[in-house]
């Protein structure tokens, strides 16, 4: 397993940005997801993150609305003449029903992610990111860690949000790690401070994780506020 400062910058630009993202709405008090659109290049063309929480200052039509996650944000970044044919839709989670049918509607060319929906885990994609073979591990991890800390930051009541309980049998790696993290938001400024911290637990995780957990399984879609 590479050290961090090895493996950040030889990730996609896609994969960085969605990070950076999902970690800038897991700072922000939202659920963690981050969606870009990216050119047959690999670079980012359009970019957005969940904001269905948000309900300070800011901008966006969709900001504080239902409609408002990562991947419907980053393709109304897009303009109407870009021939989304030619993109790919990125994101660190599994795109809900909603997000699938937008990018199919859409036209976008091809749709990628970090990590299977954290709940029902329905699609045996195995949460491509485009890094081949186990390298691409470490990501997941990563993105399901972020989305796994808002949801649980989010949570009202005393009892434990039902999508951190389910994960303990379905990514019990990550799940432990998300229950050894100090309480509350995480105080690193960015998303690759605060993987360079953790990065040890990531790779430890990464590592246990079966590869292809999900492959040729069926759960059922997941339903999500991404």
């Amino acid at each position: 397993m590479t050290i961090f400062d090895e493996a950040w910058p030889a990730a996609p630009e896609a994969v960085r940005r969605c990070l950076a993202l999902a970690y800038e709405a897991l700072r922000a008090g939202g659920l963690a997801v981050g969606s870009v659109l990216t050119d047959a290049n690999g670079t980012v063309r359009a970019e957005g993150r969940n904001q269905a929480y948000d309900d300070g200052p800011g901008a966006g039509a969709l900001r504080g609305t239902p409609l408002a996650h990562a991947e419907l944000n980053a393709l109304a970044a897009a303009r109407t003449e870009w021939d989304l044919g030619t993109l790919t839709l990125w994101s660190t989670q599994e795109p809900c029903s909603m997000c699938t049918a937008a990018a199919a509607f859409t036209g976008v060319g091809a749709v990628r992610y970090l990590a299977p929906d954290p709940w029902a885990l329905a699609s045996a994609n195995h949460g491509s990111s485009g890094v081949a073979g186990l390298e691409q591990q470490p990501w997941l991890v990563a993105a399901n860690v972020m989305f796994l800390r808002s949801v649980a930051v989010a949570a009202r009541g005393p009892e434990e949000p039902a999508t951190l309980v389910r994960c303990r049998e379905l990514e019990p790696e990550t799940a432990a790690l998300h229950d050894s993290l100090p309480p509350g938001l995480p105080s690193a400024p960015t998303a690759e401070a605060w993987l360079r911290e953790l990065w040890p637990g990531v790779a430890a995780a990464a590592l246990a994780r079966p590869a292809g957990r999900y492959g040729g399984g069926g759960r059922g879609r997941p339903h999500r506020t991404g």
